[in-house]
C-alpha cells in the first residue's frame, strides 16, 4: 500500500478572482485538479488538469500546501497559478461549468481556494468526511467507473509511487539539526559517522507528517509541529520525498540520536541539499522543489514566490 498523489490548482486573475469548475460527476464546485499520472511532475499535473477541465493555460506561481483526504489514502498538493493563454470553456467533458469567483463570493466548502489567496502559508491539512459521506462518494465513484467502462473509456488505475516524508528538525538555540545514526553505527565509536535525517515511507493510512511524528515520538519521545518546506521529485522512478521542517528545544537525546552541526555533518548529497535550504525562517519561506535528473547527484532546484519564479 502506498500514498496516492493528486493535485489542485487555484488559478487567479489580475483582480484576485479564483477559477472554479463544477464537477461533472458530483455536481459541486471545486478547484481544478485530479490524480498524478506516472512520469509526471506535480506542477505539470496541476497545469494539465487546469487545461483539461477549463481550457485555460496557466503558469505556476507557488506551491501552497498539502491536503490529506482521510479515508482515501490520498494527498493533494495545492498550487497557485495565473492564466497565460487558452480560452475559458463554459463546460468540458469533465465539468458542467467553469467560471471565476471573487474571494467574497466563493461557494462554501471549497477546499484550498482561501488558502491560495492568503498571505500566510497554511499548515498541512487533513480533510475528513463522515462515514455516510464516504459511503455515498464511493458509491458515486463506483457508478462512474462502471459507466466509463461500459462506454469504452475505462478509468486507469491509480499509479503506484514511492513516497517518503523527511524531517528537518532544527534546534531552537543553535544552527544544528536532529539526525539519526546511519548504517554501521557503533555506540562505542566516538567518531560522528554517517548521519541521516528522520525519514518514513508513506503508506497512505495516515498523513505523511503524522507518520513522521510517530517516528519522532518513538525515537525521542516528542511530537513536533511540522510545516511543509520542500519537495524532491524523481519522475522517471516514480519517487517523491516531501520535506517537513520543525523546531524543537535542544535537550539531551537518546543513544543514536543527536544534534548535528550542519557544517561538519556526514550527510548524503540529497540530505545535505535539504538541510542547506531549510533556514530558521522556513515557516515564511517559499516551498522549494528539487528535480532529480538521470544521475543521482545531478539536481536542479526551482523556487516559487507570489511574484513568480525566483
Amino acid at each position: 500500500m502506498s500514498l496516492r498523489l493528486g493535485v489542485m490548482c487555484a488559478v487567479s486573475d489580475h483582480s484576485g478572482n479564483v477559477l472554479l469548475s463544477r464537477r461533472g460527476d458530483l455536481n459541486i464546485w471545486n478547484l481544478p485538479g485530479g490524480r498524478l499520472d506516472s512520469g509526471e511532475r506535480l506542477e505539470s499535473a496541476a497545469l494539465r488538469e487546469v487545461e483539461e477541465e477549463t481550457g485555460l493555460e496557466a503558469e505556476i506561481g507557488r506551491a501552497v500546501g498539502l491536503f490529506y483526504l482521510a479515508g482515501w489514502r490520498r494527498m493533494n498538493v495545492l498550487y497557485a497559478a495565473s492564466p497565460t493563454g487558452g480560452t475559458l470553456r463554459d463546460k468540458t467533458s469533465e465539468t458542467r461549468a467553469n467560471r471565476y469567483f471573487s474571494a467574497g463570493s466563493l461557494p462554501q466548502g471549497i477546499i484550498g481556494a482561501k488558502e491560495a489567496l492568503s498571505e500566510t502559508r497554511p499548515q498541512p491539512c487533513i480533510i475528513t468526511s463522515t462515514r455516510e459521506d464516504l459511503l455515498r462518494l464511493r458509491l458515486r465513484f463506483g457508478l462512474r467507473w462502471v459507466g466509463n467502462r461500459l462506454s469504452g473509456h475505462p478509468e486507469p488505475k491509480f499509479p503506484q509511487f514511492n513516497v517518503r516524508a523527511v524531517a528537518i528538525i532544527l534546534g531552537d538555540s543553535t544552527r544544528r539539526v536532529l539526525t539519526l545514526a546511519g548504517p554501521g553505527y557503533n555506540p562505542a565509536d566516538t567518531a560522528i559517522g554517517f548521519r541521516m535525517l528522520p525519514r518514513v515511507v508513506c503508506d497512505g493510512e495516515i498523513p505523511p507528517w503524522e507518520q513522521l511524528n510517530q517516528l519522532t515520538e518513538r525515537v525521542i519521545g516528542s511530537v513536533v509541529d511540522f510545516q511543509w518546506v520542500g519537495l524532491w521529485e524523481d519522475t522517471d522512478r516514480g519517487m517523491f520525498e516531501f520535506v517537513f521542517g520543525a523546531t524543537l528545544h535542544e535537550r539531551e537525546l537518546p543513544n543514536g540520536v543527536q544534534w548535528t552541526t550542519i557544517r561538519n555533518a556526514a550527510f548524503s548529497d540529497r540530505d545535505m541539499a535539504y538541510v542547506e535550504r531549510v533556514k530558521v525562517t522556513y515557516p515564511r519561506d517559499p516551498v522549494w522543489t528539487i528535480v532529480a535528473r538521470d544521475e543521482p547527484t545531478d539536481m536542479i532546484m526551482s523556487m516559487h514566490s507570489r511574484e513568480g519564479r525566483l
